[in-house]
């Protein structure tokens, strides 16, 4: 019974042993590197850093991108429903999809009621 995991004992110690050396061989011949506070300084086609690169941005921007995702994942799922409607045509595929464009209707509208998309 033991013999039966043998390959699997195998290849997880191969699979450790190349881990293991590829970052052993790393460490040996890799590059070293010499750190300096000019490494660490903003580079900016060579011109003077001006202001500072960490100030927040507008949480409009924020909000505007997760509504992109939200609205583009919403339309991948619809995708499938339209290929496989005429197949499985129903008046409950119909209804579903009905209802799930409703739902992606009244997020729009409240969006835009709200001011979500204005940029100013």
């Amino acid at each position: 019974m033991l013999h039966d995991y043998i390959p699997f004992i195998l290849a997880a110690l191969l699979a450790l042993m190349v881990g293991i050396g590829g970052m052993g061989i790393t460490l040996i011949f890799g590059p070293k590197r010499i750190y300096s506070k000019a490494k660490y300084e903003p580079y900016e086609c060579g011109v003077d850093q001006v202001d500072d690169p960490h100030r927040p941005f507008s949480i409009k921007f924020y909000t505007f991108a997760l509504l992109f995702i939200l609205f583009d994942i919403e339309t991948i799922f619809l995708l499938p429903w339209a290929l496989t409607f005429k197949q499985y045509f129903s008046v409950g595929t119909l209804l579903d999809g009905v209802f799930f464009l409703s739902v992606l209707g009244l997020g729009l509208y409240y969006i835009i009621k709200s001011k979500a998309l204005e940029w100013e």
